[in-house]
């Protein structure tokens, strides 16, 4: 398949009520999603942590627990709407119970009920100190209709050689679920989301969480996002490679298309081809010094 019309997520925080409410939200994004034409759907990371804003404020170590005690709800849920309405759905991030401790995991669900995951590699200082979450090990590189995908989770897209790690495996388009709570750390990662696209000549979607609690949490109160679909700055695409892009801050879905067919005549015919006119050995050499003798 060459054509792939994508939804990704601004998902708005607002006022939760109950559970139940929760979880109809979601649906209904998803419901409105599939009913734009979409056949894959990203939602943002730390998705659930939402449900944190049902019950008093919590720690981080209570707060970790009381998400991972819902992680049987959440694969329920995700894969009972992937089924149901023939869509495949990143379902943002999840925080999970593994080993002895916690990680913050991605899940791909499809519709032939398949799942794949991706622990989250690069944790932010908050992560590592506050939350006390393990970083994940490896890289997937996951098939689908569409070709080779992977998952890189917020803070990763901001480390060039997992990009890089991604495109020399085959991959084609990274799904990028984020949360960032503010204009800093929005722009960080998607600057780097842009710069993945245009030094690996491949895809990339950014969903991210917007909106405000009316009750600050010390773990997820706010967001700052402009979901996207970006490429590369070149031939046959636009000069500045957005595919689509949403309104800053509004709680929307950003419906995109995309086309590998021309990623693949990008990677023959573009204007340069940063991944392809890479030098190796060059970067492999004992940097020179130019010691001053003055």
């Amino acid at each position: 398949m060459n054509k792939l019309t994508i939804a990704t997520i601004q998902y708005g925080l607002s006022a939760l009520h109950s559970e139940e409410q929760f979880w109809s939200r979601l649906e209904n994004k998803i419901r409105e999603s599939v009913d734009r034409g979409a056949e894959l759907i990203v939602f943002p990371e730390y998705l659930t942590a939402h449900l944190l804003s049902l019950e008093p404020i919590m720690t981080h170590d209570e707060a970790c627990i009381y998400l991972a005690d819902r992680t049987k709800a959440y694969k329920h849920f995700f894969e009972r709407c992937s089924r149901e309405w023939n869509v495949t759905i990143l379902g943002g991030t999840h925080i999970c119970r593994e080993g002895s401790g916690f990680v913050n995991k991605a899940f791909i669900f499809f519709p032939n009920g398949r799942i794949e995951t991706q622990n989250k590699l690069h944790l932010t200082p908050e992560e590592r100190n506050r939350w006390a979450l393990t970083e994940g090990a490896r890289l997937k590189v996951i098939e689908t209709p569409w070709g080779r995908i992977a998952m890189l989770t917020c803070y990763d897209i901001e480390f060039p050689e997992l990009g890089r790690l991604a495109a020399v495996n085959g991959v084609e388009v990274i799904l990028c679920p984020s949360y960032t709570d503010n204009e800093f750390g929005y722009n960080r990662v998607r600057h780097c989301a842009q710069a993945r696209a245009i030094e690996n000549q491949l895809f990339v979607v950014l969903a991210g969480i917007v909106g405000t609690l009316t009750e600050e949490r010390p773990q997820v109160d706010q967001g700052y996002c402009q979901a996207g679909v970006f490429t590369p700055c070149d031939f046959p695409f636009t000069s500045d490679g957005i595919v689509q892009a949403g309104e800053m801050n509004e709680d929307m879905i950003v419906i995109a298309e995309i086309n590998l067919y021309l990623l693949r005549d990008n990677h023959k015919h573009g204007i340069v081809s940063p991944f392809y006119d890479r030098r190796q050995a060059q970067y492999e050499i004992e940097v020179e010094e130019a010691v001053s003798r003055d």
